[in-house]
């Protein structure tokens, strides 16, 4: 059991991107703190190998208490196979969290689009 800590990449001019790589079941999901006001929407890309696990988005305005994060159609942002969602989103904390299965191995990307920059 890994603990996975979320990395921030703006390799692409203006598309900031915090990601979570290799998650496996068991895994410690550390989270990613909104610095600014980038949270204002968000597309969310789970994809990998899953192995019978459910891999969802989280956020918490007090980093104690989580809840799954719903897309635009108000659907829980939660993935069994790969899949793309977009949100809104203006929580303070935010992390991916893996659940069942074995054998996986799923990244989960954030691409946050708001009014100001990290």
């Amino acid at each position: 059991m890994a603990t996975v800590t979320p990395t921030f990449n703006n390799s692409v001019t203006g598309v900031p991107r915090v990601i979570w790589e290799a998650l496996a079941t068991g895994d410690t999901v550390e989270a990613f703190t909104m610095l600014q006001q980038y949270g204002l929407a968000a597309s969310v890309q789970i994809s990998g190998t899953f192995g019978g696990a459910t891999v969802s988005l989280e956020h918490s305005n007090d980093g104690v208490t989580w809840f799954t994060a719903e897309d635009l159609f108000e659907n829980t942002v939660s993935a069994t196979a790969n899949a793309i969602y977009e949100v809104s989103l203006s929580s303070v904390y935010f992390r991916a969290a893996i659940t069942g299965g074995a054998g996986d191995d799923v990244d989960v990307i954030l691409v946050l689009r708001g009014n100001n920059g990290l």
